[in-house]
């Protein structure tokens, strides 16, 4: 089956992963537009991306981080500043060149930035973010934390 073919079939009815192929029903991808259009379609998921309640496809489904070739905004985040509380300060910029900084907690994840990137835009429910260096995450990555994915370094604690 083509998987393109597919992915525009559970696009439009996530209840259509039950008829693909094996190796389709076992496609991240595939699963993961199936449930975000339908989440019972998780049902019809490979036994290995159900795992664990299929935890990692539903945190992605949920995430705000776009998918690689859909359509969304682009924000480049050049700076992630850990402060002595360890609070994290990132300063993020549209492609229209408007900057914002907001302050996260230590421990704020990758869906958390995308989420407040998705509502700053306000006309987007998935945002791609670029991180100089370090590239952009996928919707796999959502629970990494932001200092995971940038290698900023957490004040010590005494």
């Amino acid at each position: 089956a083509d998987c393109e073919v597919v992915l525009e079939a559970v696009r439009q009815s996530g209840r259509a992963l039950q008829y693909t192929a094996a190796e389709l029903s076992a496609d991240r991808e595939v699963v993961l537009e199936a449930v975000r259009q339908d989440g019972s379609a998780m049902a019809y998921a490979a036994l290995e991306l159900r795992a664990n309640g299929g935890r990692v496809i539903r945190e992605a489904a949920a995430s705000h981080l776009a998918l690689a070739g859909s359509r969304a905004p682009v924000f480049t985040v050049l700076d992630v500043v850990v402060q002595e509380s360890g609070t994290l300060v990132v300063v993020a910029h549209s492609l229209a060149g408007d900057s914002k900084t907001e302050v996260f907690p230590a421990q704020a994840t990758l869906a958390d930035l995308a989420g407040w990137l998705a509502e700053w835009h306000g006309r987007s429910r998935t945002v791609f973010v670029d991180f100089p260096g370090h590239g952009a995450p996928a919707r796999w990555d959502c629970s990494k934390t932001i200092v995971e994915w940038t290698g900023a370094a957490l004040p010590l604690v005494p």
